[in-house]
């Protein structure tokens, strides 16, 4: 009888004569959208289906989407049919509600390009325990913003929000340390208005995301003013004695200085980066970015309009939160 060649694999493959690998590939993460009223959700689901995506893009593929928009913004209301038939394109299921996206996916964008819906919308995603990405603006008051976070405490659910312009290589690069603790900074970038939000936050979030970018949180209060152009300018003092400044323009840009030199900022990158963040999030529930620092950007820009109700006033960040606290707090019912 021949002699089994088992153990003698076994021997070498404990003595290490043999040696190999496995290649695991991670489970498919799908992705649902809830409103298809901007571009984003064209660039993003092209992103995330590439079949040349790598990383952790490669593992997010989105499958279906819900195509509420907003009920009185025609900008929104009109864009929702050519965005629901283009992006049928790339084999994404259209679904008639919120519940029935939900039953389809593991991690959900809210595109809705109407901040004011995102509260309601964003409780039964919650509710589902699935991870979500808000897109800009995150709300359309101070006061939503910190209900949705406090959803998110509640239901135990991490979730962020971002505009893409956080991820200029620059912007990065300084926030990373490249040039020292920023002292000064101007961003600017276009912002078009929208009577139900604040200013700012419709589009000048762009540029406001990018000056929190570099300059970091621990902005003490504004001053609203317009240029000579009739531009929207805004300026921020930070503790330290360190000024960032908002101003209203035709594109992206800006400059940052430090200790150590002064560098370009506020470019635009682009929506992969943003995209790329996303799907490490929903693949690994680290959020890219602080939860405190998004509040304080909407503080900021709600501190603008009251500076602007005020004729150009300094406006504390302490103030406008203290009173979105105070109304929050006699909303929670509408977190339950």
């Amino acid at each position: 009888m021949k002699h089994s060649s088992f153990p003698l694999l076994c021997v070498a493959l404990l003595s290490g004569a043999f040696s190999f690998s496995l290649s695991v590939k991670a489970e498919e993460i799908k992705v649902g959208i809830i409103g298809l009223d901007t571009g984003h959700v064209i660039a993003f689901t092209k992103t995330m289906n590439d079949p040349a995506a790598e990383g952790a893009l490669a593992n997010c593929k989105v499958v279906a989407a819900y195509p509420q928009g907003s009920a009185d913004i025609e900008s929104s209301t009109s864009r929702v049919p050519k965005y629901t038939e283009e992006i049928h394109t790339y084999g994404v299921e259209i679904v008639d509600s919120i519940p029935a996206l939900l039953e389809k996916v593991d991690a959900v964008l809210l595109e809705t390009n109407d901040g004011r819906p995102h509260l309601e919308q964003v409780i039964p995603v919650l509710k589902a325990g699935k991870r979500v990405f808000i897109d800009k603006p995150i709300a359309g008051s101070l006061t939503d913003a910190i209900l949705i976070f406090k959803a998110s405490e509640k239901y135990d659910v991490p979730l962020f929000s971002s505009s893409s312009l956080r991820y200029g290589p620059n912007s990065q690069l300084v926030r990373a340390g490249s040039i020292g603790t920023v002292t000064k900074a101007q961003t600017g970038s276009p912002a078009s208005l929208e009577k139900t939000h604040p200013d700012l936050f419709w589009y000048g979030i762009h540029g406001v995301e990018s000056l929190f970018t570099v300059m970091g949180t621990g902005c003490e209060s504004v001053v609203r003013s317009t240029s000579d152009e009739g531009m929207i300018q805004v300026t921020g003092t930070w503790s330290g004695d360190r000024t960032g400044v908002f101003e209203e323009r035709k594109g992206y840009g800006g400059t940052a200085t430090g200790p150590k030199g002064t560098s370009e900022v506020g470019a635009y990158p682009g929506y992969a980066p943003l995209v790329v963040e996303i799907a490490k999030y929903f693949e690994t529930g680290t959020l890219p970015v602080d939860p405190a620092e998004t509040l304080e950007i909407y503080a900021f820009m709600e501190a603008a309009d009251e500076s602007k109700r005020q004729s150009g006033a300094s406006v504390s960040l302490k103030s406008v939160m203290a009173e979105a606290q105070a109304e929050a707090k006699t909303r929670l019912s509408e977190i339950e």
